[in-house]
């Protein structure tokens, strides 16, 4: 079907750009990718063609990125405009108020051979500020709890938080740069507007939306770098904290190893006369009260003998677990779960399930 509209007006092949940019996704790329606005001459025709990424309220809550696609072509030599729009889903906004705009015989649309453009950036430009709020409503909680928070006390943020902050900084970014595309369009077209010498009240309309756009994008900027700077806050803090936890942990390991050392020297201490004790405590000897002289059993040489076999196998035990790189004594080792790694794990889960709600397009 495109290709016989293409073939009948002698539509430039440009135009399949527009087209190119509507297909079904799983993954996030491309996802503040516009066509630019793009303007062919051709003796009495003129081409315009561009694509307009906004933000749309879905029934079930959430906000998706999408995007509408425009191509108009002007003949001047019979006066006539042909348009073609791609909606990313059926019934969309701009199709129904453009119905009503066709349907509605006080409307001269055939007069202002631009009335289109204007539709499409007045239904959609708008919902940049309700967006924008809705992200806004999300980082405030989370920056007043981040400015009431003392490192004295036990943290009310964690490492969720900072991810959840990633996510909005990432937001902020892609709505300045969508909206700086759609300030690109709509420029053109009044470049546009004053080179064909319209009327300036057609004009007026779109560069009133373009300075809301332009707000949009000085608001984005502006919450963009409170993000960044809540997440250097964040950040240092819980740095900050680990580092506190860190050196109370040092310190009660400091005491321990004193502990160990005072151990270790009373062991030291009382340990060659815990031996004699238990040696002479033996019945290898025994005392001839009539000689007034200890006997020795004859028998002495089994205790030699088992003790320096036993020495030696302890030892030689030793030297073998120390040459198998310590497999042994890891699997001795209780097993910690690594917070960190889980951590990170459960971050990125979030952060790849938020921007596939957020930015899956339905064609």
């Amino acid at each position: 079907m495109l290709e016989t509209i293409v073939d009948t007006h002698g539509i430039d092949s440009s135009f399949w750009e527009l087209p190119s940019c509507f297909y079904q996704r799983d993954d996030d790329f491309e996802d503040v990718f516009c066509v630019p606005y793009t303007l062919v001459r051709k003796e009495s025709v003129i081409e315009i063609s561009y694509t307009l990424r906004y933000p749309e309220h879905k029934a079930n809550g959430e906000w998706a990125i999408r995007q509408s696609g425009i191509y108009h072509q002007m003949d001047f030599s019979n006066s006539r405009s042909l348009f073609i729009i791609f909606n990313p889903t059926p019934r969309s906004k701009a199709h129904c108020e453009v119905e009503r705009a066709l349907r509605d015989k006080s409307l001269l649309i055939k007069r202002e051979p631009f009335w289109l453009h204007r539709t499409l950036f007045s239904v959609y430009s708008p919902s940049w500020r309700d967006y924008i709020r809705s992200l806004e409503r999300r980082f405030l909680p989370i920056a007043n709890t981040a400015f009431a928070t003392f490192i004295d006390e036990p943290l009310r943020l964690n490492y969720d938080n900072l991810s959840a902050l990633s996510n909005l900084e990432i937001r902020f970014l892609q709505i300045s740069t969508i909206v700086e595309s759609t300030t690109e369009a709509i420029d053109g077209l009044c470049l546009l507007f004053n080179e064909l010498s319209r009327p300036h009240s057609e004009g007026q309309d779109l560069r009133n939306i373009c300075r809301k756009c332009l707000v949009s994008s000085r608001t984005a900027t502006h919450l963009k770098n409170r993000v960044q700077t809540m997440v250097r806050l964040l950040s240092d803090t819980l740095l900050l904290r680990d580092q506190i936890v860190a050196n109370k942990q040092n310190t009660n390991m400091f005491q321990l190893n004193k502990s160990a050392v005072f151990i270790t020297t009373l062991t030291l201490l009382y340990l060659p006369a815990s031996f004699m004790a238990t040696f002479f405590g033996m019945n290898f000897f025994d005392l001839d009260q009539e000689n007034n002289r200890i006997v020795g059993s004859p028998t002495i040489w089994i205790f030699i003998v088992a003790s320096t076999v036993l020495t030696a196998i302890t030892f030689l035990f030793y030297y073998w677990l120390l040459h198998r790189d310590g497999v042994v004594f890891r699997k001795l080792v209780p097993k910690v779960p690594d917070l960190k790694l889980q951590t990170l794990r459960r971050q990125w889960t979030n952060l790849t399930q938020g921007d596939v709600e957020l930015q899956r397009m339905e064609c």
